[in-house]
């Protein structure tokens, strides 16, 4: 069966998310963490779109980004081929190192990207790599709460999260909460290519304008 087209937007909020082929890791040793970190600066600063929290597990990833003109498909096409050839290279392996496409979501609002970023954030805990999130190392969520000064995310994240202390710790307080929820219904998300967390109403917009942009590339080939 093809695969079909993404929602791809001008200053749309995607989470994204890859893994390793057949889930193997694709991260072994800190520098390839850095490595990949590293990329994704680069990347940050050449396609200016905004990183708004990420997490880097063994085997797979995730990240929240907005874009602004260049096509997320691109964002994640470059640092898919860099970390690939450097993991090759790296490790003497040949052939995909990803499995399959990115999968994207494509998310409507502020309040939706927290929930997602918890769910993000929490991913080692709930893999059993470390029972506090705030200590682990390859996710940005110690940017994002102002424990460590912006190196990743994008400035935006105050007004993500807050601006003033209390805020602050609200978010942290909400993201520890979710150690002991489910959040099995953010797994599902990751089931589909592509995906939409938001209203009807927006998910109902989004494919409305994804048509229409579809219609308009097939008339101007």
């Amino acid at each position: 069966m093809p695969r079909g087209p993404r929602f791809i937007f001008n200053n749309a909020f995607y989470h994204v998310f890859n893994r390793g082929i057949n889930k193997q890791p694709i991260f072994f040793t800190h520098r390839d963490y850095q490595y990949f970190l590293r990329k994704l600066g680069d990347l940050k600063n050449l396609y200016d779109h905004s990183l708004y929290a990420f997490c880097l597990m063994p085997n797979h990833f995730h990240l929240s980004i907005q874009t602004r003109k260049v096509p997320i498909s691109k964002i994640m096409a470059s640092i898919g081929t860099s970390y690939s050839m450097y993991f090759n290279r790296t490790y003497n392996h040949l052939g995909p190192v990803f499995q399959n496409r990115f999968r994207s979501i494509l998310i409507e609002n502020d309040s939706y990207f927290l929930k997602l970023s918890q769910y993000i954030y929490l991913n080692p805990v709930k893999a059993g790599l470390i029972s506090d999130p705030l200590v682990y190392p390859y996710s940005s969520i110690r940017e994002a709460l102002g424990k460590d000064s912006l190196n990743f995310l994008d400035q935006n994240i105050i007004r993500l999260v807050g601006q003033t202390e209390g805020s602050r710790r609200e978010y942290e307080k909400f993201i520890l909460d979710g150690i002991t929820k489910d959040l099995s219904d953010m797994e599902k998300l990751f089931e589909k290519e592509e995906a939409v967390l938001g209203t009807v109403r927006f998910a109902t917009a989004a494919q409305k304008k994804h048509i229409r942009s579809q219609l308009k590339k097939k008339k101007n080939v």
